[in-house]
C-alpha cells in the first residue's frame, strides 16, 4: 500500500524518529525516576519500621516484658490506620498488638526480618504488609506498615510516566507535522518552479522567503546557477545569430575568390585569386579560433591555474610593449602603474585582456590620440584602466560591444572580428572582476576591477 505524499516526506520522517526519540528518552527518565522514588519509599517504610522495633528493644532492656508489653500497647492505641504491631510471648500465645498471631514470620531466628507482603486478616479486612520483627529473650515483637498505599503510590506513578511518554510522542509529532508543514510547502513551490525551468522558462527563479535558512540558501544558489545558465544559453543564440550574420560575407568572398581562381587568365590573377582566398579563409580560422578560446575561458577549465599575479609589473610589461605600436599607429601611449599590486588569476589571461584593452583603443581612436594605461589600489580590489580621447561609445552601445562579433557601424570597415571585447569579458568573468565603461569626456574608460588577493 502506497502511504500519501505527506507522509514520505523528509520532515515527517524526521517528526516521527525525533518523536520516538523523545519518547525513548522520556520513558528511560521517568523509568529511573520510578525506580529511584520507589526504593527511596521502600527506604522511608523500612525506617519507620526500624524505629519502632529500635523503642521495644529499648523498653525490653529498660524494664523486661511488662516495659516490652507496656510499650506495644501504647503504639497500638496512637498508631495511624497503617500501623500495626505484634508481641507474642514465650509460648506463642499473642500478648498484644492489632494483629494476629499468624502473622508472624521470624521463626525462631533472632534476625529482623526482610521487609515482604505478608496476607493476615486485621479486623476482618485482609492486609498486606511490609513488616519486620526482632526476637527479645523469649518474647517476639513485629512492626509492619500497609503495603497497599506505597502500592498505589507506584501505580499512580507508573501512570504518569507511561501517560507522559505517550504524550510526549503525540505531541513531537504533531510538533513534528505542524514545523515540517513548511518547509515542505517551500519544497513544493520549489519543485513547481524547477518544473517550469525544465520546460524552458528560463527566466524564473526559485522562490526565496528571506529567512536565511538552508533552503533559502540553496535557493540563492540555484538562482546564481540559473542566472549563469540563462546567459549563457542567451549567448549562445547570440553566437549563433552573429556567427550567421557576420560570417556570411567573408564565405561569400571566399567563394567569389574561389571562382576567380577558375577565371584567372594568367598566373599573376591565379596568384592574386589563391592568395586572396587564403586570407578569407585564415580570417575565418581566425574568428573560430577566438570563439573556441572564449567558449573554454567561459567553461572555467583555466582557474586551475590560478595563482597570485603582479598586476604592477603585468602592467608595464604590456605598457612597454605597446609603446612603440602605439606611436606606429599616431598615437602617444602613457602609463601609470602603482606598485605593489596584486591578484589572483591567470597571468597570461589577464596580459590578454589587457592586450584586447589597449589594441582596442588603439585601433579605433582616429591619429594623432592620447591613450592612457593606469592601474591603482581602490576599496576592496586594484583597477586597470584604459583611457582614450577618441569618439567614444554611445551610452546606449556599451552593453553591447561586449557581445561576440557584435561591432559598432563606424568600425566595420576596421580589421577585426568583433571578438577582442567578448574575450576580455569572458576573462573578466572567470576572475570575478567587474568591467565599467564610463564615458572619459572626450573619449572611452574602460576599467577593469579585480578583487584583490586573498
Amino acid at each position: 500500500m502506497r502511504l500519501p505524499d505527506r507522509f514520505r516526506t523528509i520532515s515527517f520522517r524526521l517528526s516521527l524518529g525525533y518523536g520516538l526519540m523523545f519518547g525513548l528518552s522520556a520513558l528511560v527518565i521517568m523509568g529511573v525516576t520510578y525506580v529511584a522514588a520507589s526504593t527511596q519509599m521502600q527506604s522511608i517504610v523500612r525506617a519507620s519500621i526500624g524505629e519502632d522495633l529500635e523503642l521495644f528493644v529499648q523498653a525490653y532492656e529498660e524494664g523486661g516484658p511488662p516495659a516490652l508489653r507496656e510499650e506495644v500497647e501504647e503504639r497500638v492505641d496512637s498508631a495511624a490506620a497503617d500501623r500495626f504491631f505484634l508481641l507474642l510471648g514465650p509460648d506463642g500465645e499473642r500478648l498484644g498488638g492489632n494483629l494476629p498471631a499468624s502473622a508472624w514470620k521470624l521463626g525462631s531466628s533472632a534476625a529482623p526480618m526482610t521487609p515482604s507482603p505478608i496476607d493476615v486478616s486485621a479486623g476482618g479486612t485482609g492486609q498486606s504488609l511490609y513488616a519486620e520483627g526482632v526476637q527479645l529473650g523469649g518474647y517476639r515483637v513485629m512492626a509492619g506498615r500497609r503495603s497497599d498505599i506505597l502500592e498505589e503510590i507506584r501505580n499512580i506513578l507508573l501512570s504518569a510516566i507511561l501517560s507522559g511518554c505517550v504524550v510526549t510522542v503525540v505531541l513531537a509529532l504533531v510538533g513534528g507535522i505542524v514545523v515540517g508543514m513548511g518547509p515542505s510547502r517551500r519544497v513544493d513551490a520549489i519543485a513547481a518552479t524547477t518544473r517550469s525551468i525544465v520546460e524552458g522558462r528560463l527566466d524564473l527563479r526559485l522562490p526565496v522567503s528571506g529567512r536565511g535558512d538552508e533552503l533559502d540558501r540553496l535557493a540563492n544558489d540555484i538562482n546564481v546557477m540559473l542566472a549563469r545558465i540563462e546567459t549563457l544559453v542567451e549567448s549562445l543564440r547570440q553566437v549563433s545569430a552573429d556567427i550567421a550574420h557576420d560570417l556570411r560575407t567573408p564565405l561569400s568572398r571566399l567563394r567569389q575568390g574561389l571562382e576567380g581562381i577558375g577565371r584567372a587568365g594568367d598566373k599573376a590573377d591565379l596568384e592574386r585569386a589563391i592568395a586572396g582566398a587564403v586570407s578569407e579563409s585564415d580570417a575565418i580560422i581566425e574568428t573560430f579560433n577566438a570563439l573556441l578560446r572564449i567558449a573554454q575561458i567561459d567553461a572555467g577549465a583555466r582557474k586551475a591555474r590560478f595563482r597570485t599575479v603582479d598586476l604592477s609589473e603585468l602592467t608595464e610589461r604590456v605598457a612597454d610593449a605597446y609603446g612603440e605600436v602605439a606611436v606606429d599607429a599616431g598615437h602617444r601611449l602613457t602609463s601609470k602603474i602603482e606598485p605593489g599590486l596584486t591578484a589572483v588569476g591567470d597571468a597570461d589571461l589577464l596580459t590578454q585582456a589587457l592586450v584586447n584593452l589597449v589594441e582596442n583603443a588603439i585601433t579605433h581612436v582616429p591619429a594623432p590620440g592620447r591613450i592612457g594605461l593606469a592601474a591603482r589600489r581602490d576599496t576592496g580590489g586594484t583597477v586597470i584602466e584604459v583611457a582614450d580621447d577618441g569618439p567614444g561609445v554611445p551610452a546606449e552601445e556599451r552593453e553591447k560591444i561586449f557581445r561576440r562579433l557584435y561591432r559598432l557601424d563606424r568600425s566595420r570597415s576596421t580589421p577585426g572580428n568583433g571578438l577582442g571585447l567578448a574575450l576580455v569579458s569572458s576573462i573578466a568573468d572567470l576572475h570575478e572582476a567587474r568591467i565599467v565603461v564610463d564615458d572619459g569626456r572626450p573619449g572611452l574608460i574602460m576599467r577593469l576591477v579585480l578583487p584583490a588577493a586573498a
